[in-house]
């Protein structure tokens, strides 16, 4: 069963609801795929076990021969795509926590190292683009065999990198009993070469993605002083960038990379402060329920109990200070959300005073609260 998708909205046509979960950027272009996970086939879909395999299409451009990537010959016979060219790449590795749950390895961090083991080479993640995914329902765990989605076990996702070469490190066939000596080839000859399917379908787009690489850079060698003198792009200097057209050079490069640190720095401390205001405002949306207690008692019954208890447990656990308000009569709605199976029950008690229109709102003591809803949640 196929998944309609509104071209216009990029929703699922069904749940009309629609989470991204790739988004990569080409040298000059961002592609997006989305992931529709509400209606009954995109539920489905999410239960699935992700599984993935990665691409690295290495490449440089030869003075008399133009661009070439590099490839080698599987060799193995008992593995799959036995006498095709492939480049470095293999499973991104999967790890079970503590708590029985799946957690992959990072796609980038699979490419440098299958590459390192396959080929000697070191890459450096900043080079490294991701320029093709996509993502089949399979029966298989490590092959993109598509098939109904009703009958796959994983998702299995297929991923095309590119890196351009830096022509220092030479490659070294670190695995010759799996494939042959590392070779280089140009587009002409590639199309008359059995490459491995992925690679296959895309070799007219890996090709152009490449192109695009070299006619935006101005590629030049630096040594490491050369680097080190270059100073990272300044606010004013970013905004004006932006709007350049012509071939950015090498220098230019390292300076946006260097900016990008200081920004990426100043992001992380910034998500940090965002995690301890969410955590102040979590502890007192939280423990809002307090109000119902006078201004002295709301410290000793916030030491004594956790955020989202019930009245069960202040009884229990703050027996003196629910005694002083047991008489109370306190303004109080009754939520419940979820399902049959699963059903939050959260009860909302507040001073008379915040609530402006009394409608909106039952009128209880907390002694008769308690006998109705002593297991409900507070809020």
């Amino acid at each position: 069963m196929e998944i309609e998708i509104d071209e216009r909205t990029r929703q699922c046509s069904r749940c009309r609801q629609y989470r991204p979960i790739f988004e990569y950027r080409g040298l000059t272009e961002t592609y997006e795929m989305t992931f529709y996970n509400n209606c009954a086939y995109c539920r489905r879909n999410n239960q699935l076990k992700d599984r993935r395999l990665v691409q690295v299409v290495i490449f440089r451009r030869d003075p008399t021969r133009g661009i070439q990537i590099m490839l080698s010959q599987r060799i193995h016979p008992d593995k799959p795509y036995f006498n095709m060219m492939q480049g470095t790449g293999g499973k991104v590795d999967v790890y079970t926590d503590n708590n029985g749950h799946e957690i992959l390895e990072t796609e980038e961090d699979a490419a440098m190292c299958e590459t390192l083991e396959e080929s000697g080479i070191i890459l450096e993640e900043e080079k490294l683009q991701k320029i093709w995914s996509e993502t089949v329902p399979s029966q298989l765990e490590w092959t993109a065999r598509r098939c109904n989605v009703q009958d796959a076990t994983y998702n299995v996702t297929l991923l095309i990198f590119i890196y351009p070469w830096d022509w220092i490190q030479e490659p070294i066939a670190t695995e010759s009993d799996k494939s042959s000596d590392w070779t280089w080839h140009t587009f002409q000859e590639v199309i008359f070469i059995y490459l491995i399917p992925m690679l296959q379908k895309n070799q007219d787009f890996i090709f152009q993605e490449m192109g695009k690489y070299f006619n935006y850079c101005e590629m030049e060698s630096l040594d490491e002083q050369e680097e080190n003198d270059i100073s990272p792009l300044t606010e004013k200097e970013f905004n004006t960038f932006k709007k350049k057209t012509e071939k950015v050079t090498t220098k230019e490069i390292i300076a946006i990379e260097k900016y990008k640190k200081g920004v990426t720095l100043e992001i992380n401390r910034l998500r940090g402060r965002l995690t301890r205001i969410n955590k102040y405002l979590n502890n007192y949306y939280g423990r809002k329920y307090l109000q119902i207690f006078d201004f002295q008692d709301r410290n000793k019954v916030a030491e004594k109990v956790n955020c989202l208890l019930t009245l069960e447990e202040i009884r229990h656990n703050a027996p003196t200070e629910y005694s002083k308000i047991q008489n109370n009569v306190y303004r109080y709605t009754v939520h419940e959300t979820g399902d049959k199976k699963n059903i939050l029950r959260q009860l909302k008690i507040r001073t008379i005073k915040d609530y402006l229109n009394e409608d909106q709102a039952y009128a209880a003591t907390i002694y008769q609260l308690a006998l109705s809803y002593s297991n409900y949640q507070l809020i």
